[in-house]
């Protein structure tokens, strides 16, 4: 599901992590890459750096919240099903999304130790850019992560990432929409799953 895919991917980066409101203004390639750098060399200098694993969380959350759009992918990833989900409904899965995302985080921390970050090209789609890059941890292959990169109220966020080809938050959306019609449509069962996902994580940490 979501929840270790998409940290799990973005992890074989670096730890970090839409549907936008209005139209979305284009963003330039070099504006892009020149984000993707920026965030990539403070989540290295974050997981690379002294402090105890706590610290590191606590900031490396702060840090995804700036750069990702946490929220617009959340909403991106629950699909036609935020028509049918209640406001109560909404909001619990909007918290849920933003802890499963800190967990995960948090998990991920001690396995990319020695991280190194590489910014490649950056190509338009649309309004957005595609910044490649490759990351490379200790003993494990070098890895092909694509960033995708949108204007966000002025900013440059984080929106998508692509690693071996695929979307990850397609990939969740899909996976989400399959909770959901294994119980007849019930948003209630995605919320009992994610919340169900938090505990055993919780539980191993």
């Amino acid at each position: 599901m979501y929840f270790r895919r998409f940290i799990v991917g973005v992890a074989t980066s670096v730890p970090m992590l839409a549907v936008m409101a209005g139209a979305a203004q284009a963003i330039t390639p070099d504006q892009a890459k020149s984000f993707i750098t920026a965030s990539g060399d403070k989540l290295v200098a974050i997981v690379n750096g002294g402090g105890s694993q706590d610290q590191k969380a606590s900031q490396l959350r702060h840090l995804v919240n700036q750069i990702v759009a946490v929220n617009q992918v959340g909403d991106y990833v629950l699909g036609r099903y935020i028509n049918v989900a209640t406001p109560a409904q909404k909001q619990q899965f909007e918290a849920l999304f933003h802890q499963l995302l800190s967990y995960n985080i948090t998990y991920q921390i001690k396995a990319y130790q020695g991280v190194s970050f590489k910014v490649n090209s950056a190509t338009p789609q649309g309004n957005d850019v595609l910044v490649d890059t490759t990351v490379t941890a200790p003993d494990k292959a070098p890895a092909d992560v694509g960033w995708i990169v949108e204007d966000d109220s002025g900013q440059p966020k984080i929106i998508d990432v692509i690693v071996a080809g695929t979307s990850l938050r397609i990939t969740t959306r899909n996976d989400y929409a399959g909770v959901i019609t294994d119980h007849g449509g019930q948003v209630a069962a995605l919320l009992t799953a994610m919340q169900n996902q938090i505990t055993r994580i919780s539980a191993s940490q």
